[in-house]
Parts: structure tokens; C-alpha cells; sequence
């Protein structure tokens, strides 16, 4: 059962950081109708950085999504300071305590979008969060490029025996045209659109652009011939043709964005910060 909170508006928070100045304390985002949604430690303003970070950056995460969601439908951010501590260590303690008995989204366990059981911040990362991560440190392609291709790819919805995004100069490049053959949307077209919106820092919807080239780690990549004609012959993305196959821009049908819900459900697609959650 989710614990009931004592919520908070922004100046009260003030109000109560003032009154506890130098002191750690465990806090908690909470939706407009009290949901919550995020447990952190902090020291000072900590509490009021996330909200910070949602306006003033295009990082996209699920906690950041879930914060411009809530301000674009007009609604508030709520507050709870359930503890303040004296020492660190029993705030880290009891913010571990408190996101293990809400729950964590992305192993389906609650409500929260904290990606880790908390502490130093660096424990209990989910499997898709370790993956992701993987990338810096290996991967199975002795290309490391193409390691941080494979990697950023598989972490998205499981390892494919294929991955169609490529470092640029790998293929030659062609002009984006139907394939002759009939295609149907498959997961392997969802997964590259997901790809290229997380690496563009857009939100997946109906009608939204990404570009066919773009860099991941510092790395410039490319939706690779195949994948790129399979997915303008089914019917899931526009093209809107450029001097250079590598500046051609994608545009993401309808028919499109449902097929990505047909392979990727909808709180995977939260979770990894590609699709703006339902407050």
C-alpha cells in the first residue's frame, strides 16, 4: 500500500528547508492528485532541482517527462518531506526504505521513475538501465563505435541479431525510396524510430521529425538502407528527401506511432523517456 503523505506547495517546502537549514532530508514528487512519483535524499534545495532540470534542459527521462506533463496540463508539482536526518547515512537509509515500499515503475513494482533503490544512487539499476549503461564499458563488437551502437540498441526492448543503425561512412548511403517488395510494421522498425527519437531527444507522437542521421556518445550514426526503405514502404514514416541520404528527414505516420505500441508497450516506452506519461 502506497504511504499517505502530508503534501506540500513549494513555499512550504521553503518554509520548512529554512527552519531545518543543514540538515539531510528524504523527499517525494508527487502527481496533482498525490501520486508519487519520485523519492530522493537531499541537502539545501535539492528538492526543487528536478523541476529545474525539466524546464530548463531537453534531457529526456521519465521522471523529467512526467514533470513537464504535469506543467503542460497546467497542473503543480506536490511535495512530502516525510524525514530529516542528521546524518547522511540515515538518509540514504530511509530513502531506500521508502522507493522500496512505493515501488519503482520500470520493474513494475509501483509508481516511481527512479531508475535505482537509492542510496549512493549506483545499486539495484534495473537490467534495461544496466544495458544502456554497458555501452561505456563493452560490448560484443570490437568496433567500439558499433559497440556503443549495439548496446545503445539493445537496451531499448532486448539484444536483436541485427542492429540497423550504423556509424556513418560503415555502408554506403541511399536515397530513401519504397521498397519493391509489400512490407509490414515490424519490431524491428519500432525499435529503430525509438532509437532515433531517444537520440534526438524527441517524444514519440504522430507527426513528430527525427533526422536520419544523429549522434549517440559522441558518435555519429545512420538508419541504415534496409531498415529505412522497409519502414517507407509500410507505411510508418514520410521522407522528406535532402542533397545527402544522411540528411533526410523522417516523419513518423500514425500508422506508425501505433505500431510502436503493438511491440513496445507503453510503460517501457515511459520508462526509458520516449513517450510523455499520462498524468
Amino acid at each position: 500500500m502506497t504511504p499517505q503523505f502530508i503534501l506540500l506547495d513549494s513555499a512550504s517546502v521553503s518554509a520548512a528547508l529554512n527552519s531545518e537549514a543543514k540538515r539531510f532530508y528524504v523527499y517525494v514528487l508527487t502527481r496533482p492528485d498525490g501520486t508519487p512519483f519520485y523519492v530522493g535524499k537531499g541537502l539545501g534545495r535539492r528538492v526543487f532541482a528536478h523541476e529545474a532540470e525539466a524546464a530548463n534542459t531537453t534531457l529526456k527521462t521519465h521522471k523529467l517527462n512526467v514533470i513537464r506533463a504535469i506543467t503542460k496540463n497546467g497542473g503543480t508539482l506536490q511535495y512530502a518531506l516525510p524525514h530529516f536526518c542528521d546524518d547522511e547515512g540515515e538518509a540514504h537509509r530511509l530513502e531506500i526504505e521508502l522507493i522500496k515500499h512505493i515501488g519503482r515503475h520500470d520493474l513494475k513494482t509501483g509508481t516511481l521513475t527512479n531508475q535505482t533503490d537509492g542510496g549512493e544512487g549506483v545499486t539495484g539499476l534495473s537490467p534495461e538501465t544496466m544495458a544502456r549503461k554497458a555501452a561505456n564499458l563493452g560490448g560484443a563488437s570490437d568496433d567500439p563505435q558499433r559497440r556503443v551502437a549495439n548496446e545503445f540498441f539493445h537496451s531499448i526492448d532486448g539484444k536483436q541479431d541485427s542492429v540497423p543503425i550504423k556509424p556513418l561512412g560503415a555502408q554506403g548511403l541511399e536515397a530513401t525510396i519504397p521498397h519493391r517488395n509489400a512490407r509490414s510494421p515490424t519490431d524491428r522498425m519500432a525499435r529503430v524510430i525509438v532509437a532515433a527519437a531517444l537520440a534526438t531527444g524527441k517524444l514519440l507522437s504522430a507527426g513528430v521529425t527525427f533526422p536520419r542521421q544523429f549522434e549517440i556518445q559522441g558518435n555519429t550514426y545512420v538508419i541504415e538502407n534496409g531498415v529505412a526503405k522497409d519502414m517507407l514502404k509500410a507505411g510508418v514514416i514520410e521522407v522528406t528527401p535532402a542533397f545527402k541520404p544522411e540528411a533526410e528527414i523522417f516523419t513518423l505516420t500514425l500508422k506508425g506511432f501505433d505500431a510502436i505500441f503493438s511491440s513496445i508497450p507503453r510503460d517501457r516506452l515511459e520508462d526509458l523517456g520516449a513517450l510523455e506519461p499520462v498524468v
